[in-house]
């Protein structure tokens, strides 16, 4: 199932526009958007670019935990509107246009508009589906298995990521990576 938040993110921008906090910025490749363990004070979204979001393990490892391209919706918690530390990192893959707008507005925006609240269900769902198809993925497949399907998605990100991150995202080394690609081409 592919979703497209445009019908939350334009119901965001209008209410943002009105209340004069829409202000895209444009974030070189390699911009850290927020840390991990860092206070969430904004919900983010993706205009243009790729983002990264990963959690960082106690010994400094990079597990990534998804990719927004293009456009998209992002925050460092479950909660888009609440001020609680981030769970995870953001950083740019590539130059992005973002628009960063505070969790207390969000919350406030949230609770008064129905459109938004419907849209945010919508959003929700869809992102908990592709939760559990990756979490199937990492559990029921093979490396070579979740390669290919990586190779199949419809957002062509195989080609903008470099082969480490593609390795971390579904799990495996970028020695095992190399392998697999090297048992692909022959």
């Amino acid at each position: 199932m592919i979703f497209d938040p445009s019908f939350l993110i334009d119901l965001l921008r209008q209410e943002a526009q009105v209340a004069r906090l829409w202000h895209p910025q444009r974030k070189a490749a390699g911009t850290t958007l927020f840390d991990q363990g860092a206070m969430a004070t904004h919900g983010w979204i993706l205009e243009g670019g790729l983002v990264k979001l990963s959690y960082v393990t106690a010994d400094g490892q990079d597990w990534i935990k998804s990719f927004v391209a293009d456009r998209g919706l992002f925050a460092g918690n479950t909660d888009i509107s609440a001020s609680e530390p981030n769970r995870f990192s953001a950083v740019c893959l590539e130059e992005s246009v973002v628009v960063a707008l505070p969790i207390d507005w969000l919350a406030q925006r949230i609770a008064g508009n129905p459109d938004i609240q419907s849209a945010l269900v919508a959003f929700s769902l869809w992102l908990q589906q592709r939760k559990q198809e990756r979490e199937e993925a990492l559990l029921c497949l093979s490396a070579e298995q979740r390669y290919l399907a990586f190779l199949n998605e419809p957002s062509l990100l195989a080609r903008r990521l470099r082969q480490n991150d593609i390795a971390r995202y579904i799990g495996i080394t970028a020695i095992a990576l190399s392998r697999i690609r090297k048992r692909q081409l022959a």
